[in-house]
C-alpha cells in the first residue's frame, strides 16, 4: 500500500510538472528507426503479451510509413513502470492495460481524448457497455476496447453421468450448483473449486455472484460502497456455505492458486470451477481427455445472469508525439482483420459483438458460452481498485471463508474501509 501511495504520489507531481512545463510533447518512445522510419512504442502486459505480439506483426506486415515494437512488463508491474515514465514526461506512444486500472490513469491526464474518435466509430453499439465506460472519465473517452476476458463455469460432464446428473444441463441457479457439488463430492474428489489465494480470481469469479443476486460492490461512477447490501452479503454466504457447511470445496481451497485449481479440475479431483476463456484452451491441451463443458455463471434464483468483463484496453498516452499515427493502429485493433483472424482464432473473445459468429467459434461452440457472457458482463468502475481490492475486499472473502468471521459483519467491515479509502 506505502509503495503504490508513493508512485501515485510521483506521478501526480510529474504530471503537474508536465502540464505546467509543456514535457507531455517530449520524451516520447517513439523514435526513428536506422532506415529513418518513425517507430512507435507500445506496452502490455505479459497476461496480453501474446496477443499484442501478433497484432502488431500483423500491422507491421503492411506499409503504413511506421512501425509498432511491443514491449512487454511483468503483469503486477506495468502501472508502476507507466506511472514512473510518465512522472518523467516519457512513456509509450500506445498502451495496452488491464482494463480496471484505465479510469485511474485516465484521471490523472496520463491518455489522449478519443471522444471525437470513439463518436465517429459506426460499430461502437457493438462495443460492451462495461469495457466502455471504464475507458471513460468525466464524460470523455480516454480508452476503447481491445480484447475481452470473461467468466463461466466449467463442469466435468463424465462426472455428471457418473451420479445421475444431465452432462448436457449444467446448473443454471445457485440452488441447482449448491445441490450439483453436493451430489458430485465423493470420497475422492470434490464438487467445486475455486482460487481462494488469488486476489484477481475473487474479482473475475466471485464478483458476478454479487452481480447475478441484483448487488454490487461500488455504486455507477465508483463514488460510493455498495457492498454491505444484502444482495452481497447473501452471495457470500452461498460462497462461504460451499466451502465450510457443504464441504464441497478441498481442503485448504482458500489458498489454492489458479495452476492448483486449474489442476484440481483437469485432474478430476474437482467437478466444477469457474474459468475464463483462456482456460477453456489451456485445460483442453493440458487435459486432451477431459470432457468438460462451458456455461453461464450460475445466478440467484429469480435473477439474472452476470459474468466478469476483463482483459485490455487500449489507450494514446498523452505523451505521444505520433498521435495521428497511433490512432491509426487503434483503427486495425477494432478490425475484423485482428478480432476475428488473430484472436477468436486463438481463443480471445472479440470486443464487437458483430465478430461473435465466426468461423472459429462455430468450430468450438464452448466459446460461444462466453460471446453470451460479454453481453451480460460487468466490471467494477473505480480509480482506486487497487486499494479496495488488495486489502478490504480480499481480507474479507478469506476470512469468511476460513470461518473466522460471518459474512455480515466481514463487509460491514470491508464496507468501513472501502469508505475511508473513496474519502480519502
Amino acid at each position: 500500500m506505502e509503495k503504490l501511495k508513493l508512485i501515485i504520489g510521483i506521478l501526480t507531481l510529474g504530471m503537474m510538472i508536465c502540464f505546467v512545463s509543456g514535457c507531455s510533447n517530449q520524451g516520447s518512445a517513439g523514435r526513428n528507426s536506422e532506415d529513418g522510419q518513425v517507430v512507435l512504442e507500445m506496452w502490455t502486459r505479459e497476461a496480453s503479451e501474446n496477443n499484442v505480439r501478433a497484432a502488431v506483426e500483423i500491422f507491421n506486415e503492411e506499409d503504413h510509413g511506421f512501425q509498432v515494437k511491443v514491449t512487454a512488463f511483468p503483469n503486477h508491474n506495468l502501472s508502476d513502470q507507466f506511472a514512473s515514465a510518465l512522472s518523467a514526461g516519457e512513456g509509450p506512444d500506445i498502451i495496452s492495460i488491464d482494463l480496471i486500472l484505465a479510469p485511474y490513469f485516465s484521471s490523472i491526464g496520463a491518455f489522449h481524448d478519443l471522444t471525437d474518435y470513439y463518436n465517429s466509430i459506426e460499430y461502437k453499439d457493438k462495443f460492451n457497455k462495461a469495457m466502455v465506460r471504464l475507458g471513460r472519465y468525466e464524460d470523455k473517452q480516454f480508452a476503447l476496447p481491445f480484447s475481452a476476458d470473461v467468466s463461466a463455469l466449467f463442469y466435468n460432464k463424465d462426472h455428471f453421468k457418473e451420479v445421475g446428473l444431465d452432462p448436457e444441463k449444467p446448473p443454471e441457479t445457485w440452488q441447482e450448483m449448491r445441490e450439483y457439488a453436493k451430489k458430485l463430492t465423493t470420497d475422492d474428489r470434490y464438487g467445486y473449486v475455486y482460487n481462494g489465494g488469488d486476489l484477481g480470481s475473487y474479482a473475475f469469479t466471485f464478483l458476478p455472484f454479487i452481480w447475478g443476486n441484483g448487488g454490487d460492490i461500488l455504486n455507477e461512477d465508483g463514488t460510493e460502497s455498495l457492498i454491505n447490501s444484502e444482495e452481497a452479503i447473501e452471495a457470500l454466504t452461498f460462497y462461504r456455505d460451499l466451502t465450510l457447511k457443504d464441504k464441497v470445496t478441498p481442503s485448504g481451497v482458500v489458498s489454492y492458486t489458479g495452476s492448483q485449481s486449474n489442476d484440481a479440475f483437469g485432474n478430476g479431483t474437482a467437478s466444477m470451477i469457474l474459468s475464463g476463456n483462456f482456460g477453456l484452451g489451456s485445460i483442453a491441451s493440458d487435459y486432451p481427455d477431459l470432457n468438460f463443458g462451458v456455461a453461464l455463471i450460475p445466478k440467484n434464483e429469480g435473477k439474472e445472469h452476470s459474468s466478469f468483463a476483463g482483459g485490455e484496453l487500449i489507450a494514446i498516452p498523452t505523451v505521444s508525439k505520433y498521435k495521428e499515427e497511433a490512432q491509426e493502429f487503434l483503427e486495425f485493433a477494432l478490425s475484423e482483420e485482428l478480432q476475428v483472424e488473430q484472436f477468436a482464432k486463438t481463443g480471445t473473445i472479440p470486443i464487437r459483438e458483430d465478430f461473435f459468429d465466426n468461423q472459429y467459434f462455430q468450430e468450438e461452440p464452448r466459446y460461444q458460452v462466453f460471446t453470451e457472457g460479454l453481453k451480460v458482463a460487468n466490471a467494477p468502475y473505480t480509480t482506486k481498485y487497487t486499494e479496495i481490492f488488495s486489502e478490504p475486499l480480499l481480507n474479507a472473502m478469506q476470512s469468511t471463508l476460513k470461518g473466522e468471521i460471518e459474512p455480515r459483519a466481514a463487509f460491514e467491515q470491508a464496507d468501513k474501509e472501502i469508505k475511508q479509502i473513496l474519502n480519502h
